[in-house]
């Protein structure tokens, strides 16, 4: 036998070779291939593949920056809701997830799910490592689209209150969703009222367990201090590295202390609140005319206007704390008010989304260009057009594995 034996890759290596292969692959395929094999499934259920597949999606997500799109449609349009400005309480009970990168023509579908006629009013989404918050007036879910996991919050019966017909809301709207650093779990947190008056504000959260021996045990405890002031009460925080952000409430009364001149934080690991100051040389004049948004999931992004200028500023949040100040980017010449969701080198111009369109600002030309019409965009399996469309969430995707059930 003339012939050369083959070597053979250490298991160790091999591992190491799959590992690495795995990592590269859509969450979509990963789910997928938990049946192939127990030794596949045990690689890509393992807590540390996971925290992996993240940071390469995160990764991945800088040079080629991808956003999700909830379209949010009514049942039916009530003349009198548009004529007095009120939030629709007719909203679609089916939500829809769709992703969207530079250059597509069309949004590719990646989850739906049908709740019946579960809620009636749709508030503001939260995304934070692959998982969507979406409250409603009465219960909060979230969702992992990646993995087309959902789950339903338990419901908290300090926050509800009973309406005129037997309804039931929450009386305040003020939530989150992050990742707490020290324990590796994702918390929900919502506000609710100590009193009618709306003056004295407490809070309260919900961890997500991902095992099913703790999954039937989520409730909602109080976070021991209240916030030093109230927080805006329909609202959704932001969450970079273990902390959350909310705009503060304006006094209900003449005589009620006026908050500072910044944001309410959390921190997630310890339940403390605290106070974020605005950039120093934010126009006073600008009063709570600004757009607070989260960019890479390590910075919040504020965004302010002073006559044809928008001024971008941003506060990088590292894991030791909130300890650096506020950098002044950008002064970009546009009309209106945009939010930032991508900047250099992350794009090749400036990301902007107002309402319904995507824009790219060039800073050597100057020039605002239009990317996306969301309303006008093709999407993976829709027929026509949306039907009593009202607005589209939009934010940065990283997709993951996160376990949420």
């Amino acid at each position: 036998m003339g012939g050369k034996r083959k070597k053979r890759l250490p298991p160790d290596l091999m591992e190491e070779v799959v590992v690495d292969i795995l990592l590269r692959l859509p969450v979509k395929d990963l789910v997928r291939f938990k049946c192939v094999s127990k030794a596949w499934r045990a690689i890509i259920s393992d807590p540390i593949f996971i925290r992996a597949q993240l940071r390469y999606s995160a990764t991945k997500w800088e040079r080629d920056p991808c956003f999700i799109i909830s379209p949010q449609t009514l049942d039916f349009v009530d003349p009198e809701d548009e004529e007095q400005g009120r939030w629709p309480t007719a909203f679609c009970n089916h939500i829809r997830f769709y992703q969207w990168r530079q250059g597509n023509k069309a949004a590719t579908f990646v989850h739906a799910k049908h709740y019946g006629c579960l809620f009636n009013e749709l508030h503001f989404f939260a995304h934070c490592d692959g998982l969507v918050l979406v409250p409603t007036e009465l219960r909060i879910y979230v969702f992992n689209p990646a993995t087309r996991d959902a789950i339903k919050l338990p419901e908290s019966r300090r926050n509800i209150v009973r309406l005129l017909g037997g309804r039931q809301r929450r009386r305040c709207s003020c939530v989150g969703l992050g990742l707490d650093p020290r324990t590796g779990k994702y918390k929900v947190v919502q506000a609710f009222y100590w009193s009618r008056d709306q003056s004295c504000m407490g809070m309260e959260v919900c961890t997500i367990a991902d095992d099913k021996n703790n999954g039937m045990m989520w409730s909602w405890r109080d976070i021991r201090d209240d916030p030093p002031y109230p927080a805006h009460r329909c609202q959704t925080g932001l969450s970079i590295n273990g902390y959350m952000f909310w705009r503060f409430a304006q006094p209900m009364q003449m005589d009620e202390q006026q908050p500072p001149r910044g944001l309410l934080h959390l921190c997630l690991a310890h339940e403390e609140f605290g106070i974020t100051g605005l950039p120093d040389d934010l126009d006073p004049a600008v009063g709570r005319n600004f757009l607070l948004d989260v960019l890479r999931g390590q910075e919040l992004c504020l965004a302010a206007r002073t006559n044809t200028v928008m001024t971008i500023w941003t506060l990088p949040v590292l894991d030791e704390g909130l300890n650096l100040p506020w950098e002044r980017r950008y002064n970009i010449n546009v009309h209106g008010l945009f939010h930032p969701m991508a900047l250099p080198p992350c794009s090749s111009g400036i990301i902007l989304l107002q309402t319904k369109t995507i824009y790219r600002y060039d800073l050597a030309t100057r020039e605002l260009t239009k990317l996306c019409e969301m309303d006008n965009m093709r999407y993976q399996g829709l027929r026509g057009g949306w039907e009593n469309l009202f607005a589209f969430e939009v934010k940065p995707y990283t997709e993951s594995l996160v376990r949420i059930s």
